[in-house]
């Protein structure tokens, strides 16, 4: 059976490869579909996130539906994984809502969801999450910025993705935080391998959380998407064995001590906390020795929690 984490605004839930579903084979190709599941709250963000392996060239399609009142919409695809490829899709929009890269949003709240896999070759899936917002999203200040007592602090290895020899330097947060989880945790992978696993071409973006969760579980972790509404979760994300890699966005001076001035969307690694301040290794940093950074917990909370509604990946050493 599935498990999952309900909060005040945001749902997270895992599926097993194990779980009953409807299955076809036609043409070489596995069809997976699920039951209905239904979500504890409406929402009108989902997001996917899956792990899998093949030995050769087997590929996995990940596609949703949403059921809105009692109409159930179209399969929307978030994405094609393989151990050569990764890609999304053109623009899918219609009444029910549209497909934002790697996210669906949906112009309704939904009550239910299902989701379908098409398996291709020796493609095999590992882990399985599904996240939503609650609609409408409503941000809890108080019970956000609240931090564990006790102080953590994770050591991680220092990368800018700044000083790196590439035009795209100013892209690649996603990939760089990435760089510096995995390496944390033991997974040794240099930065130029990991670049072209996670560039989504069709998108023409390093960001694709799908393909940066599916990638980096490649490397032996496991790897997911998750949303958190308080600060308070991270005691049990951010340990020896697992970091949580947070998307923020935040305007001119609503984060002090940030390298950049303001953001639609950056990627840091948050390596834990103290004396109310948590501590980050942001990649836009100028340089590796500037790296680590400590903010104060309303504006970190507010840029993440607020701002991004809790989005994120976690990596957990297996």
């Amino acid at each position: 059976m599935p498990t999952h984490t309900t909060r005040a605004c945001v749902f997270n839930q895992f599926h097993t490869p194990t779980e009953p579903a409807e299955e076809s084979l036609s043409g070489g190709i596995k069809t997976v579909t699920s039951g209905i599941v239904r979500t504890p709250f409406p929402f009108d963000k989902l997001m996917l996130s899956a792990n899998f392996r093949t030995a050769s060239d087997g590929c996995l399609l990940l596609e949703v539906q949403v059921c809105v009142g009692e109409k159930w919409s179209e399969f929307y695809k978030l994405g094609l994984l393989s151990g050569k490829f990764k890609t999304s899709f053109p623009a899918q929009k219609d009444a029910f809502g549209h497909v934002e890269t790697d996210e669906l949003i949906l112009s309704a709240p939904a009550q239910a969801y299902r989701y379908r896999l098409k398996f291709y070759g020796d493609a095999e899936l590992l882990l399985l999450a599904v996240s939503g917002v609650r609609a409408p999203f409503v941000y809890d200040e108080k019970a956000a910025v609240h931090l564990p007592a006790k102080t953590n602090i994770q050591q991680v290895p220092v990368l800018s993705q700044m000083e790196q020899d590439t035009p795209h330097k100013r892209r690649i947060c996603s990939p760089t935080s990435l760089y510096m989880a995995l390496n944390a945790l033991g997974y040794v992978v240099p930065l130029q391998q990991i670049l072209p696993r996670v560039f989504d071409q069709t998108a023409d973006v390093y960001g694709n959380w799908l393909f940066n969760i599916a990638a980096a579980a490649e490397f032996g972790p496991e790897v997911f998407f998750r949303r958190f509404s308080s600060l308070d979760e991270l005691e049990e994300f951010v340990t020896p064995d697992s970091l949580v890699i947070a998307s923020i966005a935040f305007k001119k001076d609503e984060l002090p001590g940030a390298p950049l001035e303001k953001t639609q969307g950056h990627l840091v690694v948050v390596r834990g906390y103290e004396k109310h301040q948590v501590l980050v290794a942001d990649p836009a940093a100028p340089t590796a020795s500037s790296v680590l950074r400590s903010y104060g917990a309303e504006a970190f909370a507010n840029a993440w929690l607020n701002n991004k509604q809790g989005a994120a990946y976690v990596v957990r050493r297996k």
